[in-house]
């Protein structure tokens, strides 16, 4: 199957180099990208811990350089709400 995407410039980007960084072609990317997105529950498997990390580094490459988070955002007050309490 062929499918077109017409991506916005900024997000094309950010596929681009996450395939640089895992030193695949776009379409290989592309591929395993949405292999992995379409994995349901059932389907799901149990990361190592060293494949937890690199996609937690991935995650972290997607998040632009100089994005901004406040001191509130990591603080206690913010992870933990009156919702928990209940």
């Amino acid at each position: 199957m062929t499918i077109t995407l017409e991506l916005p410039p900024e997000i094309e980007e950010r596929f681009l180099a996450q395939a640089r960084v895992r030193d695949m072609s776009i379409d290989a990317y592309m591929k395993e990208f949405l292999s992995r997105s379409t994995i349901g529950p059932a389907q799901a498997t149990i990361l190592s811990p060293d494949e937890m990390n690199r996609l937690l580094d991935e995650a972290a490459e997607l998040v632009p350089d100089g994005t901004p988070l406040s001191d509130y955002a990591m603080s206690r007050e913010s992870i933990y709400t009156r919702e928990n309490e209940w």
